[in-house]
């Protein structure tokens, strides 16, 4: 069932999500090359309702939900043609489950198969159902902060064996073994960010889980506990990104609605010139399936942006020397600033965002 087991053992359509977990403790901790690979995203509308609708855009795949007892199943089938592919075509199938958490509009899908099916079929799905379902991200900070409570909550030690950081030109992978606050204090990161890693999570030799999480909402279960891996990793990356998400949806705009802005802070005066708005441009300008005009780069910055995902617009002002606002236009979704959040933060600086309040004038303000 959805890659840990073949369903022969249990009826289809008739497991509980105690069940499944039972199956996915079995089978994680018997089989050394058996994962729980898991994505957590933001659903804008109710998925078991916006995933099947992919067949009817994409002739070569079928898309099928199935509710089971406290989730739902989705089985994936689609058809990859390439020349460089022995025949022209090839075949990519397999199943995951997806849960809600609590009444939130956050959910997280997990499988069991290998990592062809996680890019190509699992994560391929999501990244069709844009601008219905968003991908989620966790800055450095926020993936300090998430290890930090499943350390505080579970009273675990926390050692990284694998990290892989980003600079603004390129990525390096490090094998060093060591615990995870040393990760967040590397050089490396200068001008950079953490984009994965492996740990574990033990106390006095006895492992809790063996873990894996990436700034895309990305996590996965090597061995261990499941209970634990989902209830303090899985759900502390719930809490650390709600904040921020609840920032998103309040700022978005539906077509003539209410302007909200949003300004984005960071730690250093990383805009002091004409080249460092630059900069900034460049890397909003490498954005995917956006188009953008350049009204002022020299002193200060303005552009405005164009999301074709679904049709968003943006106008995007670099406001003081370690600030930047973002002013949806007349529509701006949700799925739109994640997006344009997540490029600043991956190819310019990672900042954290708010709600740019509005500027109190009296009369003073407007009198010599």
């Amino acid at each position: 069932m959805h890659g840990f087991q073949d369903g022969a053992a249990i009826e289809y359509g008739d497991v509980s999500w105690s069940g499944f977990k039972g199956l996915i403790d079995s089978e994680i901790n018997n089989n050394t090359y058996s994962k729980a690979r898991c994505k957590t995203v933001f659903c804008h509308k109710p998925p078991h309702e916006v995933l099947p609708r992919i067949t009817d855009r994409q002739e070569s795949a079928i898309v099928e939900v199935t509710e089971e007892e406290d989730f739902y199943s989705v089985s994936v089938s689609r058809t990859i043609e390439r020349s460089d592919i022995d025949g022209g075509e090839r075949q990519v199938e397999g199943t995951f489950a997806l849960y809600q958490h609590g009444g939130s509009q956050i959910w997280t899908a997990l499988t069991g198969y290998d990592p062809d099916f996680f890019k190509r079929g699992f994560k391929w799905v999501f990244k069709r159902s844009e601008p219905h379902i968003s991908n989620l991200y966790a800055d450095s900070e926020e993936l300090r902060d998430i290890l930090k409570r499943v350390e505080r909550e579970l009273s675990v030690d926390i050692t990284v064996d694998k990290t892989v950081v980003y600079s603004r030109d390129e990525g390096q992978i490090s094998f060093q073994t060591r615990p995870y606050k040393q990760v967040f204090t590397d050089n490396k990161l200068t001008n950079g960010y953490v984009d994965k890693l492996n740990f574990t999570a033990t106390r006095n030799g006895e492992l809790f889980f063996d873990g894996f999480i990436s700034r895309e909402g990305v996590t996965k279960l090597n061995a261990g506990e499941p209970d634990l891996f989902y209830k303090y990793l899985v759900g502390s990356l719930v809490n650390v990104v709600s904040d921020k998400l609840e920032v998103l949806v309040d700022t978005s705009r539906e077509e003539g609605g209410q302007i909200t802005e949003i300004e984005v802070e960071f730690d250093e005066d990383v805009l002091r010139s004409p080249a460092d708005n630059r900069e900034l441009i460049d890397a909003l300008d490498d954005l995917t399936k956006t188009t953008m005009a350049v009204f002022h780069d020299n002193p200060y910055a303005h552009l405005s942006l164009v999301d074709f995902v679904d049709g968003s617009n943006h106008d995007i002002y670099v406001t003081g020397s370690n600030t930047v606002s973002i002013v949806p236009g007349y529509k701006g979704s949700v799925n739109s600033l994640i997006r344009v959040a997540d490029q600043l933060s991956k190819e310019f600086q990672e900042g954290v965002m708010h709600v740019r309040e509005e500027p109190n004038y009296d009369l003073t303000d407007f009198v010599a």
